[in-house]
């Protein structure tokens, strides 16, 4: 029988899975609006800003809610938030740039929801604290990689409307189903439980806050810098290997563009990052003392940014997925120890703290990329610079306290539904 915890685990997944999708699908539906409407499809892009910078300043006060009207609420909030928005934005009239601007805002708002919301709640409710992150955070890659197909194959079948609806129809769906789930008493939230090993106490809390500011940060614009940057890196770096690929199926008679493959690339990176993430939350996380993980993660991540630099072909393919592996165990570890030291009335903050220090950090990364290249005319200088940055997260990182050695057997605990 599926207890309180699974529910949360279940219904935070998919909300975590449709916020990426839903908070980027756009940049592949774009494309076809601008067809429609017979507008530059870069006019159209720029009114998506305003709904990225909701996206991390709305993490702060999303998280505040949740602190005062509980998580359960919130997820249904974000979930109907979400779902209308994006409905909305299949229903404005065409050309209306303006209703089309601020229905984005409320994904991008709603969106925000998700992170101060639903990870604390995973957390409190979970028995195996790093499984139950890996799950989530598989399902995430997951929305990831569906926000090009999903948005593609609905284009096609039907519209570029549809590609809003449906999916804001699923999230209206998915929060009536908890909404009724948490009326019912199936679904409800817990306060932390403490785990062995860990004493926390108001300098604990603020050492453990400062340190992963600065790390957080830092690794918020290493992990943009591969997201934005990795597409840009293959194009040069695999062509060789993309040449032979499409003269390969050329003379099958089927031609290629090189977009594909770069796209396939790209798309490789988060496909196992995902798998990843799941597997060293269950093998490693809960096994191992978290302060280490993190420690070699992060050390870790200094070979990934070399060999995006320095390496050809597959090895700059390999040091991209490399990276996005280690960001995806980093992450997992940061948000379990937010959530051991921070008291739970105090999750939601908390959590949208890290948030906006995360998304704040990330349009950083942007900007580096475009200067780099512009100027150098590659991005080797950029990832070198993110392995000297990796070094700094690595050193950083060695001030976490250090008595996590049994944190990863939380005291068992019931979790009721409240």
């Amino acid at each position: 029988m599926i207890d309180s915890g699974q529910r949360v685990l279940l219904f935070s997944s998919i909300g975590h899975a449709l916020m990426h999708m839903m908070t980027a699908f756009y940049a592949v539906i774009v494309l076809t609006l601008a067809i429609s409407w017979k507008l530059p499809a870069e006019d159209l892009l720029r009114l998506y800003a305003p709904a990225t910078i909701l996206l991390g300043v709305v993490s702060l006060p999303a998280g505040w809610a949740s602190d005062k009207f509980g998580a359960p609420a919130m997820m249904v909030v974000m979930f109907f938030g979400l779902g209308l928005s994006s409905i909305a934005c299949g229903l404005v009239p065409t050309g209306d740039t303006l209703a089309l601007s601020l229905a984005l805002c409320g994904i991008g708002a709603f969106g925000a929801f998700y992170h101060s919301v639903g990870i604390g709640w995973v957390i409190r409710t979970a028995k195996e604290q790093g499984h139950a992150m890996g799950v989530n955070g598989l399902w995430g890659s997951a929305g990831l990689a569906l926000y090009g197909i999903v948005p593609g194959v609905l284009i096609t079948l039907a519209s570029w409307r549809a590609a809003f609806i449906v999916p804001g129809i699923v999230c209206l769906v998915v929060g009536a189903v908890l909404l009724v789930q948490i009326r019912q008493g199936k679904v409800g939230d817990r306060a932390m439980p403490q785990a062995r090993g860990t004493q926390v106490g108001r300098r604990d809390f603020w050492r453990v806050f400062s340190v992963l500011s600065v790390t957080m940060a830092l690794e918020g614009v290493i992990w943009q810098a591969v997201m934005f940057g990795a597409a840009m890196v293959f194009e040069v770096k695999l062509a060789p290997e993309i040449s032979a690929l499409r003269d390969g199926l050329a003379s099958w008679g089927v031609a290629t563009q090189i977009v594909l493959w770069v796209g396939l690339a790209t798309s490789m990176i988060y496909v196992v990052s995902g798998v990843a993430q799941y597997a060293m939350g269950r093998r490693i996380i809960d096994r191992y003392p978290l302060k280490a993980t993190y420690v070699v993660a992060s050390a870790l991540q200094v070979v990934a940014m070399l060999a995006l630099a320095m390496g050809n072909g597959y090895v700059a393919l390999l040091g991209a997925i490399g990276s996005a592996v280690l960001s995806s165990a980093a992450g997992p570890i940061e948000n379990i120890l937010i959530a051991r030291y921070t008291p739970s009335r105090y999750h939601g903050l908390g959590f949208g703290a890290k948030f906006v220090v995360a998304f704040g950090a990330g349009p950083l990364a942007i900007l580096l990329i475009a200067w780099v290249r512009e100027t150098t005319g590659s991005l080797e200088l950029l990832f070198l610079g993110l392995a000297a940055i990796s070094v700094v997260i690595t050193i950083v990182a060695l001030l976490l306290p250090g008595n996590e050695r049994d944190a990863s057997l939380p005291v068992p605990q019931a979790a009721p539904a409240e």
